[in-house]
């Protein structure tokens, strides 16, 4: 199908300081329903395991113009577009009944297991059920760091964060670059855009260091902010992760 569907509920464990489902609350959920279409159509995470690859997700755009409340119940609809060389291409569309409240827009590449080198699946085509017209209006982008980045924490990858590749989970990205912000920044400012960039692989007992920017006002009334984050594993040669996100005073949502 070229179309996939799923119904998710807002549960506690997905909500945030202001009773509504999260950032990392979302992006699980659209994780979830990209393996979950992917598996349908037979290149799941199993289906390439046996053929020696993995997907890798490397750019990721969301906007929100409305968050769910807890007990919510969201629709999400998912759909590939046309495969271009090593570069696969999901795109989501997020309703509360008939109201549309998100939209998301990402890039993957097919990576070799043994080399971690990506795969042109070009030739499987017909495999994504590719949707040709009816899109989203919206692409990925790649995120520029603004000159002055401050380093705000250290801290090392546990467990916790590893997913089935054994390597840090791209959603729990997202959650180290929520917890680089304070606590007044989630009470008081509300996420209505969102992009990261997924650099380079981290690994259990990596030690980390997180950077983010001042937060740039984006109007006079300074209700509209921008802020850049990024973490880098301690001696490497470039950033795990960059992401920026453009938020909205609470107060005037």
């Amino acid at each position: 199908m070229t179309i996939f569907t799923e119904t998710y509920k807002v549960r506690s464990t997905q909500v945030n300081l202001n009773n509504q489902l999260g950032l990392y609350g979302v992006l699980g959920m659209l994780q979830d329903i990209a393996a979950e279409h992917a598996a349908s159509l037979g290149f799941g995470y199993k289906d390439l395991v046996k053929q020696g690859f993995f997907w890798a997700l490397i750019q990721q755009k969301l906007k929100m113009y409305q968050w769910p409340q807890w007990n919510e119940r969201v629709t999400i609809h998912t759909w590939s577009l046309p495969i271009q060389g090593v570069h696969a291409f999901r795109q989501f569309e997020l309703y509360v009944g008939d109201r549309k409240i998100g939209e998301s827009t990402s890039t993957w590449i097919t990576m070799d297991i043994a080399s971690r080198r990506p795969i042109d699946m070009t030739d499987r085509q017909a495999l994504f059920h590719p949707r040709r017209d009816g899109g989203l209006d919206m692409q990925t982008e790649r995120v520029m760091l603004p000159e002055e980045m401050i380093h705000v924490t250290d801290f090392k990858v546990r467990i916790s964060d590893l997913d089935v590749n054994s390597h840090v989970n791209n959603v729990k990205y997202t959650q180290w670059a929520l917890d680089m912000m304070r606590e007044r920044d989630h009470r008081e400012w509300v996420i209505q855009e969102y992009d990261i960039n997924f650099l380079s692989e981290t690994f259990l007992g990596d030690t980390m260091q997180g950077y983010k920017s001042r937060g740039r006002y984006l109007n006079p009334e300074k209700t509209l902010v921008e802020t850049y984050l990024y973490a880098q594993k301690e001696g490497g040669a470039k950033p795990a992760f960059i992401a920026k996100w453009r938020a909205k005073s609470i107060v005037n949502c």
